[in-house]
């Protein structure tokens, strides 16, 4: 598959859906070297590959390249690319930038995720027929710092609203980049009404199961980022905690990005479309993610920071 890869005419898209083809087959069918509860794990990391019959395919496989496209087209530009790819998951991400010979950085919390990325590796370098450059590391991202000033390539997919001082980490992610390096972050996007509601509901459900979070909870402050540093976690009444994480509009994380030092590029939006119209689904969601106005409502957004 890596000769396939590499072969796609240097086209980030078509690279991008090469590879999550392969993805979507590992997902679905799973292979022996995961146990079941790790399959289970691998598998909630990508809920849109796991439930076809509530996502359109041809959807989350367009939405899936285009998410991608940006970090790829970096990577193949960059002479020896070194990725960290921040809260890596069960390190899919960073399999895909490591096929194009960049090497890559994975960290990531969770001890049992980090286990599953390095059965992986092993899996898709056997399967790829290459060596993958691949360093996973069980760490915090709020303690952790990366070494040397060589990064080319920050991915940050769902990892940054989760942060508890956002501009100290991305701070240290600046400091740690090389010069015309790059800051991609991808995640849900407070403009998008139904995730505004439903994570308004989430909130108002926590005031009556976290009563530190009803003393100290405020909606629209986190919405517009005003007195925030970055997510809190709340005790909630009998186990586990109540997660206040801190989402961004287009518009707060770019200045987010530039206060630290990033020059910031125009926002790229995803999940325009209303998965109703699932025989166009494909079509409709090109149309909408062009469209002016609209396309800012979209479920996510991908915003990149250049260091100058």
């Amino acid at each position: 598959m890596s000769n396939i890869l590499l072969q796609q005419s240097n086209n980030p898209i078509a690279i991008a859906r090469t590879f999550f083809y392969a993805l979507k087959q590992e997902v679905v069918r799973g292979y022996p070297s995961l146990n079941q509860e790790e399959q289970s794990r691998l598998q909630d990391h990508h809920p849109f590959i796991k439930n076809p019959g509530r996502y359109p395919p041809e959807l989350v496989s367009a939405i899936y390249a285009s998410r991608r496209m940006v970090p790829v087209k970096a990577i193949l530009e960059t002479p020896n690319p070194l990725v960290l790819d921040a809260g890596c998951g069960c390190g899919s991400d960073s399999i895909l930038f490591a096929a194009l010979g960049a090497k890559v950085l994975s960290v990531n919390l969770a001890a049992e995720e980090v286990a599953i990325g390095e059965k992986r590796r092993r899996y898709y370098e056997e399967k790829l027929e290459q060596e993958l450059h691949i360093n996973y590391v069980h760490a915090d991202l709020n303690d952790y710092v990366p070494e040397g000033k060589d990064i080319s390539l920050t991915w940050l997919a769902s990892i940054l609203a989760v942060i508890e001082d956002q501009e100290t980490f991305l701070k240290r992610i600046f400091h740690s980049t090389r010069p015309g390096g790059r800051v991609v972050v991808v995640d849900y996007n407070l403009q998008h009404p139904p995730f505004l509601w439903n994570e308004w509901l989430r909130r108002k459900r926590a005031l009556a199961k976290s009563p530190e979070f009803a003393r100290r909870a405020d909606f629209w402050g986190m919405v517009r980022r005003k007195g925030r540093e970055g997510a809190h976690f709340f005790p909630a009444n009998g186990d586990g905690l109540f997660d206040d994480v801190q989402f961004f509009t287009p518009g707060t994380l770019k200045s987010l990005l530039r206060k630290v030092g990033f020059q910031v590029l125009p926002p790229l939006f995803t999940g325009c479309a209303i998965p109703l119209f699932r025989q166009f689904s494909v079509l409709v969601e090109d149309m909408l993610s062009r469209l002016p106005g609209w396309k800012s409502l979209g479920r996510a957004y991908l915003i990149t920071g250049i260091k100058g």
